[in-house]
């Protein structure tokens, strides 16, 4: 079995396993809609000059860790608790 992504002008919007090359447009598809072998390519992608580009944004970074510090600091209520626990 084979990958093939299911191609719509130029957006992959399925991935099907078959056994060898299907017609294009591909069983059970009308024109244009064709298929193209591919190991990678997933629904949301493009295929653009006979190339599969990934079109997922890279995820956020995560957020700087706080440090306990920070939290103190950026807390009143915590920043006051602890000069009255240090005699401040």
């Amino acid at each position: 079995m084979e990958r093939y992504a299911i191609i719509n002008g130029s957006d992959v919007i399925n991935v099907i396993e078959y056994e060898s090359q299907p017609s294009n447009p591909p069983p059970g598809f009308d024109s244009p809609i064709i298929a193209v072998q591919s190991d990678v390519a997933s629904p949301g992608w493009r295929y653009e000059n006979g190339a599969f580009v990934d079109t997922t944004p890279p995820p956020l970074p995560a957020p700087p860790m706080a440090t306990l510090t920070d939290m103190i600091l950026a807390d009143p209520v915590e920043l006051a608790k602890l000069k009255l626990a240090l005699g401040l």
